[in-house]
């Protein structure tokens, strides 16, 4: 036995004891019980780790998510809104307005 599962089957075992008034002599009897509840443990842990906890139908499962090439390739081709139009043609004619001629 490792010594995680000895540690825990004795300080459970010491809780039944108390549990039960601290009788004299019936120290094997807690120890069985401890290590009983200790494989129960064990034997539901890995009955809940082989299958998976809920199932998920086709319908629900996520589409394959857009590469990132076919994501830029879209934002590309997106127009600019129209205030970041205005604020460009704005300051392009600013600039035209203060440039001097040569």
């Amino acid at each position: 036995m490792s010594d995680l599962r000895l540690e825990w089957i004795s300080k459970r075992a010491y809780a039944i004891w108390e549990e039960a008034g601290r009788p004299h002599g019936r120290d094997a009897e807690h120890w069985e019980q401890a290590a009983g509840e200790r494989d129960e443990f064990e034997r539901m842990a890995l009955a809940s780790a082989k299958k998976p906890l809920i199932e998920i139908s086709k319908k629900a499962q996520p589409k394959k998510a857009e590469t990132a090439k076919a994501k830029k390739k879209a934002d590309a081709g997106a127009e600019k809104p129209v205030a970041a139009k205005a604020v460009a043609k704005a300051k392009s004619a600013k600039g035209a307005a203060n440039s001097k001629p040569v």
